[in-house]
């Protein structure tokens, strides 16, 4: 991982890291504060999870500033907060994050297999850190009304009423349980095909493919085992149990920011990149005159290799490599290396060899 994305300026990172997580853990902590009513309900059970999703958060603040430092990925957050804010950007990203998060469209056009497999852990995974989040920061907790009677409060504010014995209460009391089958079943489905998948053999590795999974099924049968133990084998084992199922969520938590799941975060560029071509006119290539990218995206791309030292501009003219389409660019450069003239049909100039791998305006012409 790259913690220094900036040769200049080698403290950035520090700064920028430092700062970003002097504000989650005080978000944190006044989300804790507000959510356990002063901590009037703390549930000291909860101890260990709750300093290891903090934990969780830190890590995974430091390796969101990291990433957001590169040059492409900045540039590519900054569009993306700046379209989002436009009432069409808006709506536009509703759609797309109910395509990509909600039906999980590219993975269903790849096969349905993987996406009833992607379908059972995504959600399980996600409501799972909804509830478990949500106990844990304290931002949510169940308060005894009378005898047969629980209030949900979220936040110091009560929600609604339920039977202890209702309906409800069970769905809600094994809310983990139910995540837990679906976790189990998609990691399941995603093990057997990562066995028998030939190509997926050559692929993979232990600690990045059959690792998060295994880990996934360890915290989801030892959670389901605490309610075995606790409705029908009186309480045996519970305390063991309890340990174990503790001790791989907590190795969860950690593990999660460097691990094949720090992909849900990037699910950010899954709305942005679309953004680019939805909400703007494509512009032509300057040799053939296909569209191909959107002005602002091409734009973006100079200057993210302009910051990179990478930047390849057509000398004596105002264009660059980038304002030709992939395949103008290959052509452009063969007939480059072999001393041909290029003809930008769009733009209306000569290019030629510059002599160091490279274009120039052909001499005569007029940029």
């Amino acid at each position: 991982m790259n913690f220094y994305p900036y040769e200049e300026d080698s403290f950035l990172f520090s700064k920028k890291s430092a700062r970003n997580v002097f504000i989650v853990l005080v978000l944190l902590f006044f989300s804790i504060y507000i959510g356990s009513e002063r901590f009037g309900y703390f549930d000291m059970a909860l101890y260990g999870y709750l300093w290891a999703t903090v934990l969780c958060f830190v890590l995974l603040t430091i390796r969101i500033t990291s990433w957001t430092l590169r040059p492409p990925t900045r540039r590519l957050w900054k569009q993306g907060i700046k379209m989002m804010l436009s009432p069409k950007g808006f709506v536009f990203a509703l759609k797309t994050l109910y395509a990509s998060i909600g039906e999980q469209k590219f993975i269903r056009n790849r096969s349905f297999y993987r996406w009833f497999q992607h379908m059972f852990i995504s959600w399980g995974v996600l409501f799972s850190f909804g509830i478990t989040f949500a106990l844990v920061l304290n931002w949510l907790h169940f308060e005894l009304v009378d005898s047969k009677t629980y209030a949900a409060v979220a936040f110091g504010i009560p929600l609604f009423r339920m039977g202890v014995d209702s309906i409800l209460a069970i769905a809600i009391y094994h809310g983990l349980n139910w995540t837990g089958i679906a976790v189990i079943i998609g990691c399941s489905m995603a093990l057997y095909r990562r066995v028998t998948d030939e190509k997926k053999i050559v692929e993979q590795s232990k600690e990045y493919d059959f690792f998060p999974l295994l880990l996934l099924i360890a915290i989801s049968i030892t959670g389901s085992l605490l309610t075995v133990s606790a409705l029908w084998m009186e309480g045996a084992f519970y305390f063991g149990i309890g340990l174990a199922h503790q001790v791989t969520v907590i190795v969860f938590l950690l593990y999660f920011p460097f691990s094949k799941f720090w992909h849900l975060p990037l699910r950010f560029l899954a709305v942005v990149v679309p953004m680019y071509h939805a909400l703007q006119a494509q512009k032509p290539c300057a040799r053939c005159g296909r569209e191909y990218a959107t002005g602002t995206q091409i734009k973006d791309v100079q200057l993210a290799l302009q910051k990179r030292h990478l930047s390849v501009p057509i000398d004596k003219t105002g264009l660059h490599f980038s304002d030709m389409c992939s395949e103008c660019r290959r052509v452009s450069h063969r007939l480059g290396g072999y001393g041909a003239k290029i003809h930008l049909g769009q733009a209306g100039l000569v290019l030629e060899t510059n002599g160091k791998n490279g274009l120039q305006l052909e001499k005569g012409e007029k940029g």
